[in-house]
């Protein structure tokens, strides 16, 4: 009786995974879709950190956005190959059903020919069962890699967000010991790793059974709830790693695979912003970024926009986006508290205050009334002020519009006026 169930059993895998293939070409198909909607997140994200936190974590936040963004473009790459790989692996099923090997009585080619030609390819049937093997290896790859990240760029964000939101109370360094514990463990875990394995100690069982320990602990604490799962995927890989060496060079193609078209969408978001602010501030160039006419496309303001840059009216709108941490950096500079807002003039605390913080000028010279209006952008949605630049005492011709944000921040942009 317990080996006609077995029998069973082993008929049912042996049935699901022959017919996998239909499932796995839908998933990856919706995968590819998914995947490369995630790409639009990452540049989400990446606004929210720019908007939330101290310009001082930038470089952390870059790192997990970033790496975010690799790790979808290989996910992208894997899914895409995956989905080419099955097409043709079902080619190859229907031609194999129809011709089931090579034949040289019948070949269009002579003798000799067919002969040389077919010493260099591989049999068909082998094809098949390489290249279904490597759609399986690639699926199953891609999702434990998606588990990874997910659970990593969560981790890290509430690390950097908790970071942040206790930077002013809490000494640096206390903040930072979450972190340097997570480091020693990794460094730890990756030495014993490489010391475990070397041939003079693989049989040393107190070393092994340490060794395994410490790895067992690192991966509860890194990948929480789904530890046992990504154990689970990278034992089986690691168990077969020498009859199956090759898959290692695929993997190594989804990495430069995922490379390329990452760099490629870094141009697509504000990343660089978390690593080069500086790029975006005064540098005497003409951006499109800040005009609105050449500008429609962009989702998130990282400094100032006008209507144009050819201007025809007396007056004209500036808008200065305002980052929710800047709202700590202003209440130190304007020495105001939650309480003075609402026992005071909150609108007109908060006009001095922007007047302070932010200085507008025309060819150099500060604009000494401005008039502040809070608003949200059109576009964008973000929060920020607006003010109304005169034109009426200025010639036909090229000027240039300045502002600055605190004492790091400046834009200068240029425009034509015509009358």
């Amino acid at each position: 009786m317990e080996e006609s169930t077995k029998t069973e059993s082993k008929n049912w895998i042996q049935r699901l995974k022959e017919e996998s293939w239909e499932a796995e070409l839908l998933v990856s198909a919706v995968a590819i879709f998914g995947t490369f909607k995630l790409f639009g997140i990452i540049g989400w994200i990446t606004n929210k950190f720019i908007d939330i936190i101290n310009p001082d974590l930038y470089f952390s936040a870059y790192m997990v956005v970033f790496f975010g963004l690799f790790a979808i473009s290989i996910l992208a790459s894997m899914f895409v190959i995956h989905f080419f790989l099955r097409a043709y692996w079902i080619g190859l099923v229907g031609l194999n059903s129809v011709f089931p090997d090579y034949s040289i009585e019948d070949s269009a080619y002579s003798k000799i020919y067919t002969e040389k030609m077919l010493g260099i390819l591989p049999k068909l049937k082998d094809s098949i069962e390489k290249v279904d093997e490597l759609c399986s290896v690639i699926f199953s790859v891609a999702f434990t890699f998606l588990l990874i990240y997910s659970y990593f760029s969560l981790m890290a964000s509430v690390y950097i967000l908790a970071y942040n939101a206790f930077s002013d109370t809490v000494p640096s360094i206390y903040l930072l010991i979450p972190l340097y514990v997570l480091g020693i463990m990794f460094f730890t875990q990756i030495f014993l790793s490489i010391y475990a394995n070397l041939k003079s100690n693989r049989e040393k069982y107190e070393l092994q059974d340490f060794t395994f320990k410490i790895n067992k602990f690192v991966s509860m604490i890194s990948f929480g709830p789904l530890y046992k799962s990504i154990m689970q995927v990278s034992m089986i890989f690691g168990s077969n790693f020498k009859k199956k060496r090759r898959l290692a060079f695929l993997m190594l193609a989804f990495l430069f695979s995922g490379a390329f078209a990452s760099l490629y969408q870094v141009s697509e978001t504000n990343i660089i912003y978390l690593i080069k602010p500086k790029k975006y501030f005064n540098n005497n160039l003409i951006r499109p970024v800040f005009y609105q006419d050449t500008n429609a496309e962009n989702t998130y303001l990282i400094g100032p926009e006008i209507a144009s840059e050819k201007i025809d009216s007396k007056l004209f709108k500036i808008f200065i986006p305002l980052f929710t941490y800047e709202n700590r950096l202003r209440r130190k500079l304007c020495n105001y508290t939650s309480e003075d807002l609402k026992k005071g003039n909150k609108s007109e605390i908060l006009q001095n205050c922007y007047k302070t913080y932010v200085t507008v000028k025309v060819n150099g010279k500060k604009i000494t009334t401005p008039n502040y209006i809070r608003q949200m952008h059109h576009r964008t949605d973000q929060f920020g002020i607006v003010t109304y630049i005169n034109t009426e005492d200025l010639t036909m011709g090229q000027h240039q519009i300045s502002v600055q944000k605190g004492d790091d921040k400046e834009w200068v942009i240029p425009f034509f006026l015509e009358k």
